[in-house]
């Protein structure tokens, strides 16, 4: 059996994946570490074992620390790599990020499989990636792709992306792995930032208060991180 055709993606989509000042729409919020206070950091260290991280776990359990520290640091440096152009190294942290229901990780996935870069072309994966960071509360860039996307499908390859989109929102949707996004206005401005993180952070961080009876300080949403 044939593959559908690929699908093309639009200018809105690249821009928003490209565009240099497109990432501080999704830099997010990272805890202090200092004052002895262990917390997850949101930063673009090198992850361990980064190319373990496998399918959707239980979404009833919350999440340990090093998972989701984990998945932080693959998120960060797969962003940097990509926005450096370097798609082949940036495509296995992205992934990891994206299996893990982070928006634009999932939508830059789905770009890089659309374009063959860093990854075989594969127009299923393309589709499946971008419809699952369409879903929920996303960037409306994101959604907006996903529909023109979606209408140019020809009418009888669309049992077929459907079969798809649903396989991929029943594996990656944020929710399944305790993931919540929030589209609200950056400080100081008009624009909208997309935030997405893990539910369970803030375990980690009421016991640490708690116990060292400290504040956590965060650094703003749109705070450049540094290098990869």
């Amino acid at each position: 059996m044939s593959k559908p055709p690929y699908v093309s993606f639009f200018v809105s989509v690249a821009w928003l994946l490209f565009a240099g000042g497109a990432d501080a729409n999704l830099t997010e919020s990272r805890p202090d570490d200092t004052g002895g206070v262990r917390v997850v950091q949101d930063d673009s260290s090198v992850p361990e074992e980064v190319l373990a991280i496998g399918e959707p776990g239980d979404p009833f359990k919350a999440h340990e620390y090093e998972y989701m520290q984990n998945t932080y640091d693959a998120r960060g440096k797969g962003s940097c790599l990509y926005r450096q152009g370097h798609y082949g190294e940036s495509f296995p942290y992205l992934l990891a990020a994206a299996k893990r229901g982070f928006k634009f990780a999932q939508a830059r996935v789905s770009f890089l499989y659309q374009q063959g870069l860093g990854t075989d072309p594969d127009a299923e994966a393309a589709v499946g990636w971008l419809s699952v960071a369409a879903v929920g509360e996303t960037h409306p860039a994101i959604r907006n792709s996903f529909r023109e996307v979606w209408g140019r499908i020809p009418d009888q390859h669309r049992p077929n992306y459907e079969r798809v989109v649903e396989e991929y929102r029943s594996k990656y949707a944020s929710r399944l792995h305790r993931v919540s996004c929030d589209l609200s206005p950056k400080t100081g401005s008009y624009m909208h930032a997309l935030t997405c993180r893990f539910w369970d952070e803030t375990i980690h961080l009421d016991i640490e208060m708690i116990l060292l009876n400290e504040p956590v300080r965060f650094f703003p949403p749109d705070a450049d991180r540094g290098a990869c």
